[in-house]
């Protein structure tokens, strides 16, 4: 906890201490722009390798997806499509990018329109090197699936003798994740040195009132999140899991607080649990959707990817048809996938979805010396997410039970109790 506070600390200070040095030397200070551009590169240089070993072990893994699995996996993908709806639609209709537009350096006229039918054409690799070269997360996760299934199909037509080797492969490709994983986790670091440049360069060019644009773009930003929490979240709980929301949040409130205060959603994975315990919600449930399904509840990051996504292409001047808007929000779940439980996991995602959309990446820079507020929105989200899962899912399974049970009496199975 403390060092992740620190890390935070020394955000703020960045932030600060550039905002002060862009003012005292106004000269000097555009000089270091380009720094904050180069830590965005590298990050994208490590997570498209990342995405596409944590792809590969998914696979590999889970060799037989068991009927609880898919049952979370469909939970996932609903919270995930009206976490992106949400922030789509609220980019379309208040406009966030009129507020960062004073900040964005790129010019529209050498920036072409998004269009549906182009992106859809980029997305086939001509190689199978050729998505770790370009940084293309869409045709990188293509080969990793395909590599996947075909893996587990070779697997099954092989003698006994040949099983440990893939076995060794298997560990090696978890392996090769870990590794890229903590060279991220390095990379990461520099992302204090990444805000204080930027921000040393936002207000020698813009001065102070540089943040009253980002205040607002923060503010919708936030909006955003607590409309999912309180519609999206609300109406699981009251018509679905059938837990009142003064009882859930009795108990969400101090897992949901702590991932708030330390920005992490997984340090915050033990309450989490407990709380789940307190609220009547099965091991089974909990443990699947709040543990394994780590790397599918990411609402915090989805919504904030497809939110921001749109605001720096408005500030572009970027024309982003409905057909562009909706494969732009498969990207933001593809890659929230890929990267949870990383450090600056949205900024590294949102990161490959601007790459794989032709968006230039230095854009994000002048977000950095904000996002440490939504960053921490973002694990409070992905904790309420997991919480909201598992409760779901639990109710599901019981359901499930309940039914086969009555199947096998011959007898109508009773409903399972309304509000545990």
């Amino acid at each position: 906890m403390k060092k992740l506070l620190g890390n935070v600390g020394l955000v703020i200070i960045a932030l600060l201490a550039g905002a002060a040095f862009g003012l005292a030397d106004p000269a000097t200070a555009p000089a270091l722009a380009p720094v904050a551009k180069w830590v965005l590169q590298l990050i994208k240089a490590a997570a498209t390798p990342l995405v596409f070993f944590a792809v590969l072990e998914a696979i590999l893994r889970f060799r037989v997806a068991g009927t609880d699995f898919l049952k979370l996996l469909t939970i996932a993908l609903v919270n995930a499509i009206f976490a992106i709806a949400i922030g789509i639609a609220l980019a379309n209709a208040l406009q966030p990018g009129q507020y960062l537009r004073p900040l964005i350096s790129a010019s529209a006229a050498t920036l072409r329109p998004i269009d549906f039918g182009d992106l859809l054409a980029r997305q086939l690799p001509s190689s199978v090197v050729q998505p770790f070269v370009d940084n293309s997360i869409m045709p990188m996760v293509m080969v990793a699936i395909a590599f996947g299934f075909a893996w587990r199909r070779v697997r099954l037509t092989r003698d006994a003798d040949t099983l440990p080797l893939m076995d060794k492969g298997e560990v090696l490709v978890s392996v090769l994740r870990d590794v890229w994983e903590t060279l991220l986790i390095w990379i990461v670091k520099l992302v204090p040195l990444a805000v204080f440049c930027a921000s040393a360069n936002v207000t020698a060019e813009h001065g102070l009132a540089s943040f009253t644009g980002l205040g607002r773009y923060v503010a919708l930003c936030l909006l955003g999140m607590a409309v999912h929490v309180l519609g999206t979240y609300s109406v699981w709980l009251l018509l679905y899991a059938r837990i009142g929301l003064r009882r859930f949040w009795s108990q969400a409130a101090q897992p949901v607080l702590y991932a708030f205060s330390v920005n992490s959603s997984l340090v915050a994975l033990p309450l989490t649990l407990r709380a789940l315990d307190r609220l009547g919600i099965s091991r089974r449930a909990s443990t699947l959707a709040a543990c394994v399904g780590t790397n599918l509840n990411n609402d915090g990051i989805i919504l904030y990817e497809g939110f921001t996504l749109l605001a720096l292409a408005q500030a572009m001047g970027i024309d982003m048809s409905l057909g562009a808007q909706v494969f732009a929000a498969l990207y933001c779940v593809v890659a929230a996938m890929g990267v949870a439980g990383v450090p600056e996991a949205g900024v590294v995602a949102l990161t490959l979805v601007l790459g794989g959309l032709g968006l230039p990446t230095e854009a994000l820079a002048v977000l950095l010396s904000v996002d440490w507020i939504i960053a921490r929105a973002r694990s409070l989200l992905n904790t309420t997410s997991d919480m909201v899962g598992s409760a779901a899912l639990d109710r599901w399974l019981r359901l499930t039970t309940a039914t086969l049970a009555g199947a096998g009496s011959g007898a109508t199975a009773p409903e399972p109790a309304g509000e545990r």
